[in-house]
């Protein structure tokens, strides 16, 4: 629920941007607390109803993105869904493993914009190919999503291993 009042107080893109960074924080850190040792899990039925309340607000409070709500909102918390488990089970402490998973989503962002530097030259900044408009910085958000939801995979898979099917 902590994106909750930014969604209704703001309307403008900079506020759909902190409204799920917001998201993939409490989403992270309710996935830290389920993979911690004696932490209770959260259903994907909890989980599913916490995804479509913050859609609804944010379609109702008017967000406008060039991305989906929707779709921000699945990408936004992927870390949560394989990423921040394996690292919560690797670390044995719930807070690192927030911290240390959002440090391997900064620098996956920092990769994505070296890779528009090398594709559009030093003037990438200016010409805004790194900018938080999708119009503008597609190779940028495209790379930093698609390395994030790499990653969360690979952190799933080796969830999966750990705690093979019964």
């Amino acid at each position: 629920m902590l994106p909750m009042p930014l969604l209704l107080g703001v309307a403008d893109a900079a506020g759909v941007d902190m409204a799920i960074v917001y998201l993939a924080l409490g989403v992270a850190w309710l996935a830290s607390e389920a993979f911690r040792e004696g932490g209770e899990p959260l259903t994907f039925a909890r989980w599913k109803m916490r995804m479509l309340i913050f859609t609804i607000l944010g379609g109702s409070a008017g967000m406008k993105s060039n991305i989906p709500l929707v779709v921000l909102s699945v990408l936004g918390v992927t870390p949560a869904l394989g990423l921040v488990p394996w690292l919560t089970l690797r670390l044995g402490q719930p807070h690192c493993a927030i911290v240390l998973g959002a440090s391997i989503v900064g620098a996956i962002k920092i990769a994505a914009c070296g890779v528009a530097r090398i594709v559009y030259g030093p003037d990438f900044i200016t010409l805004g190919y790194v900018a938080g408009d999708w119009q503008t910085a597609k190779l940028m958000i495209s790379v930093m999503w698609a390395g994030t939801v790499a990653v969360s995979i690979l952190g799933l898979i080796a969830c999966s291993r750990r705690f093979p099917p019964a």
